[in-house]
């Protein structure tokens, strides 16, 4: 098995290497993970027929860029404490993002976390966006090459956040379940993904979501449904990937729904 066939768990994002050129990070693919709720939402996005989506730092960064797009080719979208800020055309629920809705437009996105960690691997070799919604196609599309993987969990406000290090331990588990498998990596941050995930069933994710912090906090703010829409586990069967020039998010894989 190559060496360089390995996945590693990052608890939160690698901010301090956005000063640094990102030096650990230009072998690896970078899977950004923000479950309740960005990663679900852009994913969402785009099996829904958006053209892109464009990560910004902030809600404001967000703004102050689509104040200059073409407002019939655009939606505006973000959150700020879980909520849509005023002026915005969308929130982060994924909910909302309706083929009729979000079908050929771009999406302005800023989040209070999730667009964040994207930029922040911006540097990677390859950056992919993933959530329990698309886990089954994107361990394939990963199992398609040799390089190392890197998982960053989006975390909240710096900190590690339970639902996102749930997922990275499923997805470490399945990357070092194939034919050609992964090594896990034994650092603390794998080490405590794989013993959250455990070996909880398909049937237990709900409830794994409900209870973790984040997911009471949606529930309390009339959110319950994104909740269950982030369980729904391989609800889709597209992977986004981050392009340059210009920067944004676009699918790899089949086609979107109609």
């Amino acid at each position: 098995m190559p060496s360089s066939r390995t996945v590693h768990v990052e608890l939160t994002p690698p901010m301090a290497e956005l000063e640094q050129s990102f030096p650990t990070l230009q072998e690896h693919q970078a899977v950004v993970i923000d479950i309740l709720r960005a990663s679900t939402t852009i994913i969402q996005a785009l099996a829904s027929g958006a053209a892109a989506v464009v990560p910004c730092l902030t809600p404001e960064e967000a703004r102050d860029r689509a104040s200059f797009l073409d407002p019939t080719k655009v939606l505006l979208v973000g959150e700020r404490g879980g909520l849509k800020p005023p002026g915005f055309d969308l929130g982060n629920s994924p909910n909302d993002f309706t083929p009729a809705r979000v079908r050929g437009k771009s999406i302005i996105m800023g989040t209070t976390n999730g667009t964040r960690a994207v930029l922040s691997v911006a540097g990677a070799k390859r950056v992919l966006v993933g959530g329990f919604v698309n886990l089954s196609a994107l361990v394939d599309e990963l199992a398609q090459t040799q390089d190392p993987v890197k998982i960053v969990c989006a975390g909240q406000h710096g900190e590690p956040c339970g639902e996102d290090i749930l997922f990275a331990g499923w997805l470490v588990r399945a990357l070092a379940a194939l034919p050609e498998p992964f090594r896990s990596l034994e650092d603390s941050g794998t080490l405590l993904a794989l013993s959250k995930a455990g070996n909880m069933a398909k049937e237990q994710l709900l409830a794994a979501l409900q209870a973790e912090d984040h997911g009471m906090n949606l529930q309390n703010l009339g959110f319950a449904q994104d909740v269950e829409f982030a369980a729904s586990l391989d609800s889709h069967s597209v992977v986004p990937q981050l392009r340059q020039n210009p920067f944004r998010l676009e699918l790899i894989g089949p086609a979107p729904r109609n």
